[in-house]
């Protein structure tokens, strides 16, 4: 389902002073649909703070992550990673980022995530092609838990779609949302998994469970990365 909303996204660093050297270094940055680094790593300890903004076309997708990232030459103490994600309607721009210390974090802004579980083999070492994400509103920490246990339980032990990599599962910091997180091979294996019914009683689960609500989601290409340098 693609994004159709335009979410209100505050700035998540303050700007850096012109001119000086940057102390992240770039990952990726080119065609979205060719990635060349790994997605984030979001079993990496740490706050993920992630939101999303309306963009007019990929032109001003661009734009956004170009003001974005110009103001991290200086980046604040804490925060460890950027990452940037383009959806495939041209519409929105998925910002995600790690921040080591949870107290360094704006209190202003969107949403904290932190891992609550993951689905992905041992052994997966394959490049996600693209990113689907579908977003919820809860009632709660205690429907959090139960409602992302449901979905996990509700998956096949084995025979899933071949193009599927991983599934993370993200509760908010204040309780009141889920972030569905699926890396896949390509935006055409998740759709080909959909026409299948592999999804069918996700989608279930999704519009009836009490007390949850989606809200959103997306499908997105992976457009630039920043890390922090570690001799910063």
């Amino acid at each position: 389902m693609e994004p159709r909303t335009p979410s209100d996204v505050k700035q998540l660093t303050t700007p850096c002073h012109a001119g000086a050297r940057s102390r992240f270094r770039s990952l990726h940055e080119g065609v979205p649909s060719v990635p060349s680094a790994p997605f984030p790593d979001l079993t990496v300890p740490g706050t993920l703070v992630i939101g999303t903004r309306y963009a007019d076309g990929p032109e001003q997708q661009q734009a956004v992550v170009e003001a974005e990232s110009g103001t991290l030459a200086t980046p604040p103490a804490g925060l460890a990673a950027v990452s940037w994600f383009f959806s495939t309607d041209g519409e929105t721009v998925l910002t995600l980022a790690r921040w080591t210390d949870d107290t360094a974090v704006p209190p202003a802004g969107p949403p904290r995530y932190r891992l609550y579980r993951s689905l992905v083999e041992e052994q997966e070492t394959r490049v996600p092609g693209c990113l689907i994400t579908a977003a919820f509103d809860v009632d709660g920490p205690e429907r959090q838990r139960a409602f992302t246990d449901a979905v996990i339980e509700a998956q096949p032990r084995e025979g899933g779609h071949p193009g599927a990599i991983s599934a993370h599962f993200l509760h908010s910091v204040d309780g009141s949302r889920v972030l569905l997180y699926t890396e896949w091979t390509s935006v055409e294996a998740h759709q080909e998994a959909a026409e299948a019914g592999d999804h069918d009683k996700g989608h279930e689960l999704f519009s009836g469970t009490p007390g949850v609500r989606l809200t959103h989601g997306g499908r997105f290409h992976l457009y630039r990365t920043l890390r922090r340098d570690p001799a910063s």
